[in-house]
């Protein structure tokens, strides 16, 4: 009997064995070709965690076990038939031994409910800190009613080992308070404007096209359905806000921001138009949710409360998907609305939900709240924090200020304070929107512990954390200490991370303007966030910037989470560029810009030569201050300035910035950079590195999937390995040493494949 091109198929699939799929720790041999001939070709729903090729990724120990949906097309003679494998991979083991919890001490006020630290610090056996939620003899909120020391122990969640608690009580104790007056204001009210012909630049107008082109209805889509009222005829949103995604709503959030700043930055009509129309529907959206049947009054979103429901019950990812998270995106967009084109609409409708939030969580106690946090993904909260601090200095309302304290989350902030990195293995973007919501506490609050927890994690990220574009993280979560080499994976550097990176940066900068801060968001803006956008009007961006040899990008994830953010960064170049005192300009980043500052009646035009390493400077007006300058890491200190055509002498300061001071009589100023090649190692593998020119990192233009190599003593890449600029424009160079190679900055990549990272032979 003749075999059918069907039966064949079926037979095949029959005969393909992948093996336990309900234990899954190794790489799975997935066959590319039956045993009678049907091809085979393979789709994973979560390339994160197995790839088609069969490549396993096993989740971080603590995140828990994942289930992947394995998707098989068997095609044979015109016919074909799909086979779903579900995958279940188990989390990686442990792998340290915990010895110790680091014992804490804390002052409480006599006769006053004291909310004991929800978290330790435990050091491992390999020298790592971890942290772990624990709970306190007499229980985690207490009333002391008499002074003296007392000793608490407490058990430590997951851990055969006891913490110890010294709590001093006093008559009269206050928080530690600091000063909440920033020491530097940015200049990103609108008064701050890119100049064309650069790469930001061109980014920004990418953007402003995307926006226009975007259906508005489409985004309103799942809030006008979940609230039972008419779609106009819209289509569906897709990916990460369709109709089965449970963190459908997201985008619009980000879409709000993106269109407020987007106002800010060009003042367009449209965008405003768009941005008001938004805000309105909805407001009524709103209204509606209010009226229906198992909904509280001031709920909003694009699906029902029950997630917030699960949540509560101590469901997990994936079943629910982090409904504060995209809460969040919304309230922060509605507050952008008001603060940044002020849509006076968008700050009612953002109280209205912060009510309801408050109703939701006051039912709570502290212990409730911080195990929500502490789930992985599911407990995601975005920057609530921020968002409620915000409403709270916008209305005065104090209410909101007690929401925002609500989302603090003990197991990140305690060891922050306590200045112990403990982030490897935490989840990269789950937690840094929650350190810059420490910042808008600080302001709220003036509670200094806020501030202290935000510098740590700053410097604990920048140290310890980051690869050579700024970016962090791997498969989305925080690496062990200073092991970047350890981790050059196709998923690196999620774009999320550094969008909320360069928050951070920006707002720690007020309150102490030192270089470090301004190295960093250079490094990340230039070299990560301008680079992972499409360099077409898609509104696609790079998810993750793949830094695995030969890796190539891909932005393609429509209404992924980076895609929203992606939507915002491109309207956020201009923010950092200058800052000012009541009589000092900063001058941060170096990009074609200019900026007015009204207190001083003074037009600044920042213009940059072909070589990144030149700067002129043009003043209007007669104000006169002092001006700082960024020293870049990148110059080695050796520059030169040039004052109204005449050499000047201008010594850079102990903050890292050259000091100049502008006369009326100062009309331009010439800095020039010394600007070369050079390269930067790794700490963990001194043989790996990557090839720099002032502030970008260049990429080798290879389709080698492996290490490219190169033979380097002395550290000198010109002349090791035989470099020459060959594109000026582009700042493209050749090198001969290993075979000839064209190297580019990343943001000039496009679709080519490409190296990052090398190997030193």
């Amino acid at each position: 009997m003749t075999k059918t091109a069907e039966m064949i198929i079926e037979e095949d699939i029959r005969k393909v064995y992948l093996g336990n799929l309900n234990t899954v720790e190794f790489d799975l041999k997935l066959p590319l070709v039956g045993e009678n001939g049907s091809k085979i070709t393979w789709v994973s729903d979560n390339e994160l965690f197995l790839r088609p090729d069969g490549s396993v990724t096993r989740p971080w120990n603590g995140i828990g076990d994942r289930k992947v949906h394995l998707h098989a097309c068997f095609e044979y003679g015109g016919l074909s038939k799909e086979k779903i494998y579900e995958v279940h991979i188990l989390e990686e083991p442990r792998k340290e031994k915990i010895v110790e919890a680091l014992p804490l001490k804390r002052t409480v006020r006599k006769d006053k409910l004291a909310l004991l630290p929800g978290a330790v610090v435990l050091r491992a056996d390999n020298g790592h800190f971890f942290s772990r939620q624990v709970t306190w003899e007499g229980g985690n909120e207490q009333v002391f009613g008499q002074c003296g020391n007392f000793c608490l122990t407490g058990t430590v969640k997951d851990e055969p080992i006891f913490a110890k608690l010294e709590v001093k009580v006093r008559e009269d104790f206050e928080t530690e308070k600091m000063d909440t007056a920033p020491l530097a204001h940015p200049m990103d009210s609108g008064e701050t404007a890119l100049l064309p012909n650069s790469v930001f630049y061109r980014a920004m107008e990418n953007a402003v096209a995307y926006f226009q082109n975007i259906d508005d209805d489409q985004m309103l889509y799942n809030f006008r359905k979940a609230a039972g009222l008419d779609t106009l005829g819209a289509p569906q949103m897709a990916g990460w806000d369709s109709p089965e995604c449970l963190l459908r709503g997201h985008t619009t959030g980000h879409y709000l921001s993106a269109l407020a700043l987007c106002y800010r930055e060009t003042k367009n009509e449209e965008i405003y138009r768009k941005l008001c129309y938004l805000v309105m529907e909805l407001a009524k959206c709103q209204e509606m949710f209010s009226k229906k049947e198992g909904f509280q009054e001031g709920y909003i979103g694009g699906y029902s409360e029950e997630q917030f429901d699960l949540l509560e019950q101590g469901e997990r990812y994936p079943n629910i998907w982090a409904p504060y998270y995209t809460l969040h995106k919304l309230l922060a967009g509605l507050l952008d609305a008001y603060c940044q084109a002020e849509v006076k609409e968008a700050l009612e409708v953002a109280k209205k939900a912060g009510m309801w939030v408050y109703r939701r969580l006051s039912r709570l106690n502290k212990v409730q709240c911080e195990k929500m946090w502490d789930t992985y993904i599911a407990g995601e909260y975005g920057g609530m924090n921020e968002s409620f601090a915000k409403l709270y200095e916008l209305t005065g309302e104090k209410v909101f200020l007690v929401t925002a304290k609500m989302f603090d989350n003990d197991r990140l902030f305690v060891p922050m304070q306590e200045k112990y990195d403990v982030l490897e293995g935490m989840h990269a973007n789950q937690h840094i929107p929650q350190i810059v919501g420490c910042m808008e506490m600080f302001r709220a609050t003036g509670e200094k512990q806020y501030y202290d927890t935000a510098a740590y994690f700053w410097e604990a990220v920048t140290d310890s954390h980051i690869f050579a574009n700024g970016g962090t993280g791997d498969n989305e979560m925080f690496f062990e200490p200073d092991n970047a080499a350890g981790h050059l994976t196709t998923e690196t550097a999620e774009f999320c991370a550094s969008y909320n990176m360069l928050k951070l940066t920006k707002e720690l900068f007020k309150y102490h303007p030192d270089v470090r801060y301004m190295d960093y968001y250079e490094r990340a803006m230039f070299n990560h966030i301008v680079a992972g956008g499409d360099k077409e009007p898609t509104g696609d961006i790079t998810y993750f910037y793949p830094l695995a040899p030969g890796s190539r990008k891909d932005p393609k994830f429509v209404n992924a989470c980076c895609h929203g953010t992606g939507m915002e960064s491109q309207m956020k170049y201009s923010e950092s560029i200058y800052f000012h005192t009541a009589d000092t300009l900063y001058v941060n980043l170096f990009l074609n810009a200019e900026t007015t500052w009204e207190e001083k009646g003074v037009k600044v035009i920042q213009q940059l030569e072909e070589n990144p390493g030149g700067i002129h400077l043009h003043f209007a007006g007669e104000g006169e201050f002092l001006l700082k300058i960024r020293c870049p890491y990148w110059c080695d200190g050796q520059y030169s300035v040039v004052e109204n055509g005449r050499n000047a002498l201008a010594k850079c300061g102990a903050d890292g910035y050259i000091n100049i001071q502008r006369t009326r009589a100062t009309e331009d100023i010439h800095i020039r950079f010394h600007c070369r090649l050079r390269i930067e190692t790794t700490a963990d593998s001194p043989d790996t590195a990557v090839l720099a020119y002032g502030p970008y990192i260049l990429a080798a233009l290879s389709d080698q999937e492996t290490f490219l190599k190169f033979k380097i003593q002395e550290m000198e890449p010109e002349k090791e390995m035989k470099a020459a600029l060959i594109d000026r424009e582009r700042l493209a160079f050749q090198t001969e040493e290993g075979g000839r190679l064209t190297w580019v900055p990343l943001p000039e990549i496009g679709n080519e494949k490409h190296h990052v990272y090398w190997k030193m032979k």
